[in-house]
């Protein structure tokens, strides 16, 4: 009994750790060559290997984890391409982390907006602050799983009364919104949180440097495009093999069908009052994971499923996830998530998209005081599809087939506004 609770309590502590102190990956390394010719070779060399490292990888299952192989490579590409490829830290825009470009486990409900920015400079975003539950702005070194350097939540957001607001990113202490930064290479991620997807929509969020004349950018030529071309090959091979397997030897370290218990990830160095609550299933056909929690102090709560390429379900077009605004409560006050390939035609049904195994995540926003109350922590229970309803209160409603293609229409038409499709 000592050792099954010493391995159930070592699984939650490497668990708690995986929010934030993961380190990276150790991908082949890339040649600064600045050579054009030679940069663009090792590039495409890049590539190849990445199909490589997924054809032997234990994800590369199923068929449908197959074909999900590629377009985990295909989701990095993209990225890497935008990111490190066309992008210029001195002249920033911020790109939309959006399902086409998805990875790290993104959050369902978010609008991401990423900028690689250098340390030395000085910079204002500047925007509206929208209708989305929340807008938190955070600070990173800029590696895979880099160091959380400031963050700025959204209860510490100061906005004006037409819901414009400005924050400086600099190493000098600035009055107002303010970020600190360090002199090493920069990410600043922007999390836009919708809750309730038929109201709530993103602001306007934008970038630029300051403290120095703008000048013309400089024209491109052959060593500037080969240091690109460096970057972009050094990135991808780095983040197409680092989230795989962060869950492979992280998150699968767990029991299948059990869930963590909550992590309170400010204390760990990421946003002040979020706890977050992890793991992942593995259902035969037939078999069901019904996930009870309960309604808390949070601003934003929510579940979500994904895959072990650590990429979100099908959001859009199907139900993969749920906040507690779109989710049903149950006349006994809690919340019955129903993880199952099939619809059992329950509201909370969350949709596995074909997958046998993948990854849950469940967020706690905004807490005070970040702690779920003894007997309320989320649990999992698999049982067969077929005795679903019997671990339900009796008078949990039936939805049918029309009205659940009318929630996904909502979905579909929230996401498309979110990134503006």
């Amino acid at each position: 009994m000592k050792i099954a609770l010493a391995f159930v309590a070592g699984v939650a502590l490497t668990l708690g750790a995986v929010f934030v102190l993961t380190g990276s990956v150790v991908a082949p390394p890339v040649e600064k060559s600045r050579n054009l010719q030679a940069s663009y070779d090792q590039f495409v060399q890049t590539l190849a290997d990445a199909g490589d490292f997924v054809e032997g990888h234990k994800w590369y299952g199923t068929e449908r984890e197959q074909a999900e192989a590629y377009r985990h490579i295909m989701r990095i590409l993209i990225s890497s391409l935008e990111e490190r490829g066309l992008m210029d830290p001195h002249f920033p825009y911020f790109r939309i982390i959006r399902p086409r470009t998805k990875s790290g486990m993104d959050n369902s409900d978010q609008r991401y907006l990423a900028a690689a920015l250098d340390g030395g400079s000085e910079y204002r975003v500047w925007g509206t602050r929208g209708s989305s539950r929340r807008l938190d702005f955070v600070l990173y070194e800029d590696v895979v799983q880099g160091r959380t350097l400031a963050t700025l939540s959204t209860n510490e957001l100061v906005v004006d009364e037409d819901g414009r607001f400005e924050v400086v990113v600099s190493p000098d202490e600035h009055a107002g919104n303010w970020l600190r930064s360090e002199s090493v290479p920069l990410k600043l991620l922007v999390r836009q949180i919708h809750s309730d997807w038929e109201n709530e929509r993103p602001g306007e969020v934008h970038i630029d440097r300051m403290g120095k004349p703008l000048v013309v950018a400089p024209e491109m030529n052959a060593e500037i495009m080969a240091a690109r071309l460096d970057a972009v090959a050094d990135d991808f091979a780095t983040r197409v093999r680092h989230w795989p397997e962060f869950s492979r030897t992280r998150i699968a370290l767990a029991p299948a069908n059990w869930l963590t218990p909550a992590q309170d990830t400010g204390a760990m160095g990421g946003l002040p009052g979020r706890l977050m609550v992890g793991g992942h299933f593995d259902l035969e056909e037939g078999e069901a994971l019904i996930i009870k929690s309960y309604p808390s102090n949070a601003v934003y709560q929510a579940i979500q499923l994904g895959h072990h390429w650590w990429e979100s379900l099908d959001y859009a077009d199907r139900q993969t996830s749920l906040t507690a605004d779109q989710a049903r409560l149950s006349s006994d006050g809690a919340y019955y998530h129903v993880i199952a390939r099939q619809d059992p035609g329950v509201a909370n049904w969350l949709d596995t998209e074909g997958f046998q195994r993948g990854v849950i995540f469940m967020r706690f926003d905004g807490m005070q005081p970040a702690v779920i109350p003894d007997g309320e922590e989320p649990t999992a229970t698999k049982v067969s599809f077929d005795q679903v309803r019997d671990h339900l209160p009796d008078d949990e409603p039936t939805i049918a087939p029309e009205q659940r293609a009318a929630e996904i229409a909502v979905r579909r038409r929230h996401v498309q506004e979110r990134f503006g499709n």
